[in-house]
């Protein structure tokens, strides 16, 4: 048998075809990268013309924003303090001399008044039996509860339900003891805004306390005219200065008490939580609102004065009162604890045991810009002589007579360009992240 073998022709695979075939198989992903990358270059090169016309219209846009009216001379760029320390204000001392002079101008009217009708008083007087003089409080009140838990709520209480409950109060929010000499008269002052619940829950706590400790006191709620940006120092001290005027705003039966002792600045969410924490007119300033919930009764740091202040007329003059520059929430009592370092004033405290406060729950309003804050608080030193009482322009609106207080309802202008050019900064930087401002 014989086996017939059939062989098959070979075919090389190194013919011409086949090597341009494996060579375009290697090189056609380069050839595509490249004609991806050259064809990302074409389209920037073409829009860019488009691109940067787009993006100097954006800047525009944005740079008009931040231009100042034509009459502010305030640049942008930073918060520069040249302009107010050249401006010559009236000295501090000069101020207050005058200021004095309108309050005794004020007692002298009232006196002539009293005088002019003296011949009339003597007729009354003769057909009335002689009035004991009263005696002095005792120095430590003789009721006093001590610490009470609060809520953190707002009450829910309507305004008649609150005026039964705190009693019978005078003239506008004022009250004094009847049954013997108050030793202290305070002026409270109370810096307000869209927070009626809030004043209503302080006023059923706060009065009762200031009865127990058998105060010579009156009540002011200051609010800002429409509804501009708040200036907390601005509005306190149009409220200072209009009390002080018009000898707190007596009436015409109590005139002759003559000015308060001391002024206590009252935030509207804080509640003292024991009256013992005596709001009487201390030697130096003191700061009452030491230990508060919201901090964990724990005082943040030494120059916090913020919350509740009582300081004498004199040592208020001497530091010239609160800043008129803080527009927004914050940084005007950081900025009142660094001028009572600047004149040498110490800051007394309660201890803390006592000088406990609840704060009312509220959502917290939009701070200041925080690089206008920080320049104002770090040049306290060079500028307080020149921004304060003697450089505040404010109009008082209307004074109001309500059952539990005296409302003063006042204009201090509007925010200036320069605060205005960071809040716009501000709001175009916290944009993209969608920052919240609490």
């Amino acid at each position: 048998m014989v086996v017939v073998r059939v062989q098959r022709p070979r075919v090389s695979r190194h013919t011409p075809a086949a090597k341009v075939w494996a060579w375009s198989v290697k090189v056609l992903p380069f050839l595509l990268v490249l004609l991806v990358v050259v064809a990302m270059c074409v389209i920037a090169i073409t829009r860019a013309p488009a691109l940067q016309k787009r993006n100097s219209k954006s800047n525009n846009i944005h740079a008009a924003k931040l231009k100042p009216n034509p009459g502010s001379s305030v640049p942008n760029n930073d918060f520069q303090f040249e302009r107010l320390l050249n401006s010559k204000p009236p000295s501090v001392n000069s101020f207050v001399a005058e200021l004095k002079n309108e309050a005794t101008g004020y007692c002298v009217d009232k006196l002539s008044e009293f005088h002019r009708n003296l011949e009339k008083a003597r007729v009354i007087s003769e057909g009335l039996e002689p009035c004991q003089p009263k005696l002095w409080c005792p120095k430590i009140p003789p009721v006093l509860y001590g610490i009470e838990q609060l809520d953190s709520a707002a009450i829910n209480m309507s305004e008649e339900e609150i005026v039964d409950a705190v009693g019978t109060m005078g003239f506008g929010g004022s009250w004094a003891p009847e049954d013997c000499k108050a030793r202290h008269s305070v002026c409270i002052i109370i810096p307000y805004r869209d927070r009626k619940d809030h004043l209503w829950t302080l006023l059923y706590r706060l009065i009762p306390v200031l009865k127990r400790q058998q105060l010579d006191f009156k009540i002011f709620v200051v609010e800002q005219v429409s509804n501009v940006t708040f200036n907390k120092g601005a509005i306190m001290n149009a409220a200072f200065l209009t009390v002080y005027r018009s000898y707190g705003l007596r009436g015409d039966n109590d005139w002759d008490r003559g000015l308060y002792g001391c002024y206590v600045f009252h935030d509207v969410d804080m509640l003292p939580e024991d009256d013992r924490n005596m709001y009487s007119c201390p030697e130096y300033p003191r700061h009452l609102s030491v230990a508060v919930n919201e901090f964990k009764y724990q005082l943040p740091y030494h120059q916090l004065v913020g919350g509740v202040f009582s300081i004498r007329p004199e040592h208020f003059f001497l530091v010239n009162g609160y800043s008129n520059l803080f527009w927004g929430w914050g940084g005007e009592d950081d900025d009142m604890g660094y001028r009572l370092e600047q004149v040498g004033l110490p800051i007394t405290r309660p201890p803390e045991h006592l000088g406990r406060y609840t704060m009312v729950k509220h959502v917290k309003r939009k701070p200041l810009a925080h690089a206008v804050r920080l320049k104002l608080v770090y040049t306290s030193q060079k500028r307080f002589r020149s921004d304060g009482l003697n450089t505040l322009k404010y109009e008082v609106f209307r004074i109001d007579t309500e059952k539990l207080y005296t409302r003063i309802l006042v204009d201090v202008g509007d925010m200036p360009d320069y605060v205005r050019s960071f809040e716009v900064k501000r709001t175009n930087a916290a944009s993209p992240f969608k920052r919240k401002w609490t």
